[in-house]
C-alpha cells in the first residue's frame, strides 16, 4: 500500500468517525425526545385519569341524591358500597397498569442507554484503531520513505 492509498484510507476513516458521531448524537437526541414524549403521554394519562374520577364522584353524589327519594336507606348503601368497592378495584387495576406501563419504560429507556454506551465504545475501538494506524504510517515512512 503506498502513501497516497494509505492517506486516502485514513481520510475515509475519519469520514466514516464522523458519520458515526452524527448518528450517535441523532440517536441521543431521539431517544431523549422519545422519552420527554412518554413522560408527557403519562403525565396526560394521569391528568386524564384524575378528572375522571372527579367526574364519577360527581356523578355518583348527583345519583345518591336522587337515590334517596325512590329508595330506602339500605339499599342507597348496598349500592354505595357495591360501587366502591368497583372502583377500589378499578384504581388497583389501573394502578398495576400504570406500574406495568412504568416499568416497560423504564426497560426501554435502559436498553437504549446500554445501546448508546455500546456504540460510544465502539467509536472510541474506531479510535485507536486509526490511531494505530496513523502511527503505522508513520513508520512506514520512516523505513521505505528513502527507497
Amino acid at each position: 500500500m503506498n502513501k497516497e492509498e494509505i492517506k486516502a484510507k485514513m481520510a475515509e476513516l475519519d469520514a466514516k468517525m464522523k458519520e458515526l458521531g452524527d448518528k450517535t448524537k441523532d440517536s441521543v437526541d431521539t431517544v431523549k425526545i422519545m422519552g420527554l414524549e412518554a413522560k408527557d403521554k403519562v403525565n396526560e394519562a394521569i391528568s386524564e385519569t384524575k378528572g375522571n374520577v372527579n367526574a364519577a364522584k360527581e356523578n355518583f353524589k348527583i345519583f345518591s341524591e336522587k337515590a334517596k327519594g325512590r329508595a330506602s336507606s339500605e339499599l342507597i348503601k348496598a349500592q354505595m358500597n357495591i360501587d366502591a368497592a368497583k372502583a377500589d378495584l378499578a384504581v388497583k387495576k389501573e394502578a398495576h397498569d400504570k406500574a406495568k406501563m412504568e416499568e416497560y419504560i423504564d426497560d426501554t429507556i435502559e436498553y437504549a442507554a446500554a445501546c448508546i454506551e455500546l456504540s460510544l465504545l465502539m467509536a472510541e475501538e474506531a479510535q485507536l484503531a486509526m490511531v494505530e494506524a496513523a502511527a503505522a504510517q508513520q513508520e512506514y515512512e520512516e523505513k521505505y520513505s528513502e527507497e
